[in-house]
């Protein structure tokens, strides 16, 4: 190493570069670094500003936040609150003895029904048999805690499962805990308990989660106090499936000795009018759901314009949308593979049932508050919301009523005629099955029907507020690729309407993808009357803005694009195949190495419903030998049907084959399709490779956790 000067002059330097300069005049660099003009001498300041500074980085500048970890800590008590006890401990038999609490009810939920279900049970093992029951997250608490239960302490389980045969997230640890005391015969001698799953028959592992719980559970001595019991979401009888369970268990604790009480309506909020001046400087009506948080999964929920919207059936009387939202300028963005989440309103036609039969139609504009009088209590419209708003954006009003619902109703009913009617429906199963069967029951409509003279003066806002569900999103695969389009989401709808069989010949309209008709301003194909909703407008007058937000997905894409792939279709489950199909002709294009792809798709017929049919034919033409397409029609003017899974059972071999070279297999659309692809595969293994059934499980088990088969399937 050698010291010398620059052979600069100091004046020809901006004069904020001079005083720099003069500090590293004299600085040891290497002998070949001999700067004979002002770009090199400038060059030379930089890069030892650069190495200086993150030499000195966290010590001299962007030193960490000490209480950073505090924004990821969860907190356990009010601020500001203290307590004997000190902070609220994990171990739930230790809470039950300090807080006198009679029984627990843990809730593993994915999507909210088995905690909803939790808080329910809850009030109403208070209210009708004064028993103090925690209703209990189970991630709240140390699973291994649970066999500290005393024996006069009991345990419910509310558990659903998801996936393929998976545990809600919140449940791990307890899967975990299961798992490890499996044959610990007297671990649990103490423990007594019930148990309700959650599932849905048309998946594969239906309700596995209950099953592998319980089956640990009695495995370590614990004492059932009834036989578990699964819910069927298939046909859409979770509710009715649980109430029933829930009948069980109160005969149960009647024979348990606890005393039943009639118990008159006790609401868990407060819903009154207020006195508010309306002006021109009112801000936006509530239309965003106070229970969404972003996450690191989801985005937050932004407002985002329908543009270029098509039709994509070409005959019959169904529509199948193909719709863009716009993300501008907004700060949301997505990845191939990920879901959106759309929140619809409500159509005007129920909004205004719903207003007419409560007796409340000139007050639609009027606003109201909300305040929660239970602790378990979670407001679900924004306090300040018009009622207008509180039933257009914010409350499921389009959906079936419970039983439960139906019976509670009863004591509010303006006629003893009406009160008579859903008595009976609501004190029994059968004839409630028969009556929602024949009949598309709204709450407006139910009220309407029993009291087609009198209005519903008497039922309070906070009944109808408690009893309706919370509005949710619909989620749809993003059939557009965010190389290509990373400002625009394009998704793909099938317009669900299904016909009752009732005198009236009603409609059940799908909400959320007649929305995106609406929205999107394209013609009905079909004759029966649609729902009208309204739409905030947009620039350019393609269509309306639908509120949306982006929910991350493991359905992506290998790395490596030269990995072959396998895409399993049937329907609108194309719709992630095509922004796969597309991000992979765009690499083609640019000479990028290009795996080898077989796509099968089925659908009713070529003729009518075969969606992007086009498309398709050009990246046939893009992508030569890399892509073979195998159609499946169910409808095609024959007598035989043949579906998707009929396909892959007659190519199993190439399909084998190319999973041994490594292929990547992918299946989206409806959950009973997936779950006979997975029968025929599974057939053909064991034939090809003469496997037994354990073996064959342990195949596919190995391919699905080394994503090598991976499944986006819906109900």
């Amino acid at each position: 190493m050698e010291s010398f000067t620059f052979p600069l002059d100091i004046s020809e330097l901006p004069s904020t570069l001079s005083p720099l300069l003069r500090t590293v005049q004299s600085f040891p660099v290497l002998p070949m670094l001999k700067p004979s003009s002002v770009p090199d001498g400038v060059a030379a300041v930089l890069v030892l500003l650069s190495a200086l500074g993150y030499m000195t980085r966290g010590r001299m500048w962007d030193k960490p936040d000490p209480y950073y970890k505090v924004w990821f800590e969860r907190p356990q008590l009010e601020d500001g609150a203290s307590s004997s006890k000190g902070a609220i401990t994990r171990n739930v038999a230790q809470r039950l003895e300090e807080s006198d609490y009679q029984a627990v009810i843990f809730w593993g939920s994915q999507s909210g029904t088995a905690e909803r279900f939790a808080e329910t049970l809850g009030r109403e093992c208070h209210t009708r048999f004064g028993i103090n029951a925690l209703v209990a997250d189970i991630s709240d608490y140390d699973a291994e805690s649970i066999a500290e239960l005393q024996e006069k302490h009991f345990a419910i389980f509310l558990l659903s499962t998801y996936g393929e045969g998976d545990p809600s997230d919140n449940a791990a640890g307890l899967w975990d805990w299961i798992k490890r005391i499996k044959g610990q015969a007297t671990k649990l001698k103490s423990l007594r308990y019930l148990a309700f799953g959650l599932g849905n028959s048309n998946y594969k592992y239906y309700n596995r989660v209950l099953d592998v719980v319980v089956d640990a559970l009695d495995a370590a001595g614990a004492t059932p106090l009834m036989p578990p019991q699964r819910a069927d979401d298939a046909e859409g009888a979770t509710e009715e499936d649980f109430q029933s369970w829930k009948d069980d268990m109160f005969a149960l604790l009647r024979g348990m000795g606890y005393e039943q009480k009639t118990v008159a309506y006790q609401p868990t909020v407060s819903v009154e009018f207020v006195e508010k001046v309306h002006s021109e400087n009112d801000g936006p009506v509530h239309q965003v759901s106070v229970h969404h948080q972003q996450t690191s999964l989801n985005s937050a929920i932004f407002p985002l314009p329908v543009r270029n919207s098509r039709e994509l059936f070409t005959a019959g009387d169904r529509n199948c949308i193909h719709t863009e939202l716009d993300l501008g300028n907004s700060d949301l963005v997505y990845k191939t593979g990920d879901h959106i989440g759309v929140w619809p309103c409500n159509p005007d036609e129920e909004v205004e049932r719903l207003l007419e039969t409560l007796g409340l139609s000139g007050r639609r504009q009027d606003t109201i508050t909300i305040a929660a009088l239970d602790d378990s209590a979670k407001p679900k419209v924004p306090s300040g919301s018009t009622l207008e708003a509180a039933l257009r954006h914010h409350l499921e009003i389009c959906a079936s009523v419970s039983r439960k619902t139906v019976f509670d109703l009863a004591q509010f009913a303006p006629t003893p005629e009406a009160e008579t009617m859903l008595t009976r429906i609501g004190q029994d199963r059968t004839r409630y099955e028969q009556f929602t069967s024949s009949t598309h029951i709204t709450l407006a409509r139910l009220l309407q029907l029993s009291s087609p003279l009198e209005p519903w003066t008497a039922l309070p806002l906070s009944f109808v507020v408690e009893n309706l569900l919370s509005l949710q999103p619909r989620y749809y695969s993003i059939s557009s690729s965010s190389v290509i389009s990373p400002r625009r989401i394009a998704l793909t709808a099938l317009v669900v309407n299904k016909e009752v069989a009732d005198e009236n010949k009603s409609t059940i309209h799908g909400l959320t993808s007649n929305y995106l008709l609406s929205a999107s301003k394209l013609p009905l194909n079909t004759k029966v009357a649609t729902p009208t909703f309204q739409h905030t407008s947009t620039t350019g007058g393609e269509g309306g803005t639908v509120f949306a937000h982006v929910r991350k997905s493991k359905f992506k894409l290998p790395i490596t694009s030269s990995t072959p792939l396998i895409l399993i279709a049937a329907g609108t489950g194309f719709a992630p195949f095509r922004a796969f199909l597309a991000e992979r002709a765009k690499l083609h294009a640019l000479g990028k190495p290009v795996g080898r792809m077989l796509l099968f798709f089925g659908c009713r017929s070529p003729h009518s419903d075969y969606i992007y049919r086009e498309e398709l034919e050009k990246l046939q033409e893009t992508l030569g030998d890399k892509l073979r397409i195998i159609t499946a029609f169910s409808r095609d003017g024959n007598n035989k049907r043949v579906y998707v899974q009929d396909r892959v059972a007659e190519e199993s071999e190439t399909v084998l084959e190319m999973l041994s070279a490594g292929a990547n297999m992918y299946i989206c659309g409806k959950a009973s399709m997936a779950r006979e692809v997975d029968a025929k595969l599974e057939e053909a293994v064991a034939q090809q490779k003469g496997m037994k059934e354990s073996e064959v499980k342990n195949w596919t088990d190995g391919l699905k956790k080394r994503g090598k088969w991976k499944a986006d399937v819906w109900g």
